[in-house]
């Protein structure tokens, strides 16, 4: 498999160049287009502008050895698997069945186990990381795309409206427009827990293979959130041998479901007309979901539906119905939203029967470090009384802090200090407008900058797996490729003023 590294991968291979320099010779010169985030948003895009050959030079800076790893997609871990049917992946919108294409030209790329038992293909997670660096190849070989490995650490505006970028090995780039695409920010650690920052037997991050290589299996295990990382982490513990019991805690106790039966997707239109209130959109899903299993449908085919149609639904709603739907309902979205891949599911079937793991509702209280391991305490959801056990190892999956998106990062911390982007209204990353360009501090649209993927969640809603990363890449590409075709006009423009 030809690797993502090939090309230029370090910022020393950047021209020269200082802010307000006049270009040598009068042949316009490319738009510069910086992508800050290489994971799956930032791949997808860089390949979707490499396509169209235009006028612009694209650089993408990403500290991960490869583009399209991200955080979900780096993992080597052979327990961890995509939770989406491989024929329903692709960073291709026009193009759906691309990766299973890929899968398929290289029979040693799948394990007997990937394929479930009702024929659709889930393959370890890494798997489509390796499949989008393949796609990526041959355009950072020809200079299409340039990947600097480096993080960016301070942004500066210069005279001109564009931005410097000082990375992380003291470099500095120039980016006349630029993308943001960081993802996720990394999880936050529950303020009940900062006391126990440091110790040996708290796992703060799910992700540190690491540290949970070295859980003993017969350590008890306490998994605070039971989500798709909680399910991960339960995947991973199984994998290694563990024998101990497993507690997943969460406030609701809800777990995420799985895929169900291999079916038709929903017919169920919930655009005509749009709902305009929280509580009229609920109705008519569970409406919709009346009638698929009259047809003999599961649930899932409704939840299909609504992901297809997820942008167009949120997007239709006012900031208050929202507001309701993340208070009231987003719990119940999630677990349904992000299912389990079979494979998983059974692990977690198995585990449960064996009495190994059980689902815990409730709040936590406090945690404490003791000789014996960590003191837990907690409430039960719907009583008053408390709870208390001691864990060997604490695990936390609570998921990404999305409300603290700026503040976890340097470049978004630099261009809000700039007063150039603002946070979400509704905690879920950076204020945007229906084209995805950010909105500063004032509420203006900006022409120079973008926010691709999760970051735009806040607007769009449905932002998180990879069909619609790929779709509001293709998006922004047009965006970009007009600001390529109209940058000589305005370059123009901007030298007379």
């Amino acid at each position: 498999m030809t690797s993502g590294r090939s090309g230029p991968t370090t910022a020393s291979s950047a021209p020269c160049w200082s802010p307000g320099a006049e270009p040598m010779t009068s042949v316009p010169q490319p738009l510069r287009v910086v992508i800050i985030g290489g994971g799956l948003t930032g791949a997808s895009l860089a390949w979707q502008l490499a396509r169209m050959a235009l006028p612009a030079r694209i650089t993408v800076v990403e500290p991960r050895a490869e583009l399209g790893r991200g955080l979900a997609y780096s993992s080597r871990d052979p327990a961890h698997r995509i939770n989406v049917p491989a024929h329903r992946m692709s960073i291709d919108p026009e193009d759906r069945g691309d990766f299973l294409s890929w899968l398929q030209a290289d029979p040693a790329r799948l394990t007997p186990d990937a394929q479930a038992e009702g024929g659709d293909i889930y393959p370890q997670r890494g798997l489509f990381g390796s499949y989008v660096a393949d796609r990526l190849a041959p355009h950072l070989a020809s200079g299409a795309i340039r990947h600097i490995r480096a993080r960016v650490s301070d942004i500066e505006r210069a005279g001109d409206g564009s931005f410097v970028l000082i990375l992380s090995d003291e470099s500095r780039i120039r980016a006349e427009l630029l993308v943001l695409a960081t993802g996720h920010p990394a999880p936050a650690l529950p303020k009940l827990l900062a006391g126990l920052s440091g110790q040996p037997a708290l796992i703060a991050d799910p992700q540190d293979e690491a540290r949970l290589a070295e859980v003993p299996q017969d350590a008890r295990v306490l998994i605070l959130g039971a989500a798709l990382s909680a399910a991960d982490v339960i995947a991973t513990l199984d994998r290694q041998g563990h024998r101990g019991a497993i507690t997943c805690l969460s406030r609701r106790g809800l777990r995420s479901r799985g895929q169900g039966p291999r079916g038709q997707d929903s017919s169920a239109d919930f655009l005509d007309p749009p709902s305009r209130q929280a509580s009229d959109l609920l109705r008519r899903v569970r409406h919709a979901i009346v009638d698929e299993q009259a047809r003999g449908q599961d649930w899932q085919a409704v939840f299909y539906r609504l992901r297809a149609q997820g942008q167009e639904i949120w997007t239709a709603l006012p900031e208050d119905a929202r507001r309701r739907l993340l208070r009231h309902a987003r719990t119940w979205w999630d677990v349904h939203r992000y299912r389990l891949p079979p494979q998983t599911e059974t692990v977690i079937a198995g585990l449960i029967a064996q009495g190994r793991l059980q689902f815990l509702a409730g709040h936590l209280l406090r945690a404490e470090a003791g000789d014996a391991g960590i003191l837990v305490n907690w409430r039960p959801r719907g009583r008053t009384d408390a709870r208390q056990a001691v864990f060997d190892r604490v695990v936390v999956t609570t998921g990404p802090a999305q409300d603290r998106c700026i503040a976890a990062s340097p470049a978004l911390g630099a261009l809000a200090r700039l007063g150039l982007i603002a946070p979400c209204p509704l905690g879920l990353g950076l204020a945007t407008t229906a084209s995805c360009k950010a909105l500063d501090a004032e509420g203006r649209a900006s022409d120079r900058i973008l926010i691709a993927g999760p970051l735009a969640r806040g607007h769009l809603g449905e932002l998180v797996g990879a069909p619609e990363c790929a779709a509001q890449a293709k998006d922004i590409a047009r965006e970009i490729a007009r600001a390529a075709m109209l940058a000589p006009i305005t370059r123009s423009q901007l030298r007379t003023v």
